[in-house]
């Protein structure tokens, strides 16, 4: 919420607006893959184990979109409060991220596999 309500939301500059566009469109093509395909697996509430669409390329592709909305959003208007909300975003996005794989890898027998063809976030680096 600091960082909506602390400045600018949209950019001039094209560059940090496609940055946006693409993190938008990241998001959405992950939902409508979890609404098409949605696997059923004996998983906690809440959880569930796709393999297509952007989850071939990274593991986490909705926060991977809202983590480039986000950090194009601070660029555009760079301020202490935003970073410092940007840095707490990430530790929490990340501590999600690190509780959601350790679930998944003790109820999914195939999710070490897909872990290792796969990146969490960034497609062959991260």
């Amino acid at each position: 919420m600091a960082i909506v309500l602390s400045g600018a939301l949209f950019s001039s500059t094209i560059i940090y607006l496609l940055v946006q566009l693409f993190g938008f469109l990241l998001i959405i093509w992950a939902l409508l893959t979890i609404k098409i395909s949605k696997k059923t697996h004996k998983l906690p509430h809440g959880y569930f184990f796709i393999k297509n669409g952007p989850y071939e390329i990274i593991r986490h592709p909705v926060y991977a979109g809202y983590l480039l909305l986000i950090i194009s959003i601070v660029e555009i208007e760079f301020n202490l409060l935003r970073l410092i909300a940007l840095i707490i975003l990430c530790i929490a996005v990340f501590m999600k991220i690190l509780r959601e794989e350790y679930t998944m890898t003790q109820d999914v027998h195939e999710y070490g596999e897909y872990k290792k063809k796969t990146k969490a976030i960034i497609p062959y680096l991260l």
